[in-house]
């Protein structure tokens, strides 16, 4: 699988929103570096960490698309919801058995979702955030 990484077509017009991704970019890009694809504690702890993040970085973009009014809300909210859903349907999966899920697994989930969430659905908030910054 080849590694996708940041650049500004993903740029959603929004200095932290861009920030938030380009740390998405940088833990997908750990997955694919890992020395031992088979340490589970370090697949663990990024699991861990990735939930959170998202769950941080997602709040945080809600508010942002509460803030400047954006009429998508409420169905991007939902495939939010639905993402966090899914890693913690991972996290569980790999603390049953630590086999169920790779490295090389996780990296293909988030970068798939993360590159098709940016360009097919953040992008569609990006008028409204600019508006915000006039």
């Amino acid at each position: 699988m080849e590694l996708v990484e940041w650049n500004e077509s993903y740029s959603v017009g929004n200095v932290l929103m861009d920030a938030h991704h380009r740390i998405f970019f940088e833990t997908i890009k750990e997955f694919s570096e890992f020395p031992d694809k088979n340490n589970h504690e370090a697949i663990k702890q990024r699991i861990e960490f990735l939930i959170e993040y998202a769950a941080m970085h997602l709040s945080a973009e809600e508010k942002l698309m509460l803030k400047a009014n954006y009429p998508g809300l409420d169905g991007h909210k939902a495939v939010h919801d639905a993402f966090v859903q899914e890693l913690l349907s991972i996290k569980e999966s790999f603390d049953k058995d630590q086999t169920s899920i790779t490295a090389d697994k996780i990296l293909q989930i988030m970068q798939d979702w993360l590159v098709t969430h940016i360009v097919g659905s953040d992008k569609r908030y990006m008028p409204y955030v600019q508006k915000l910054q006039v």
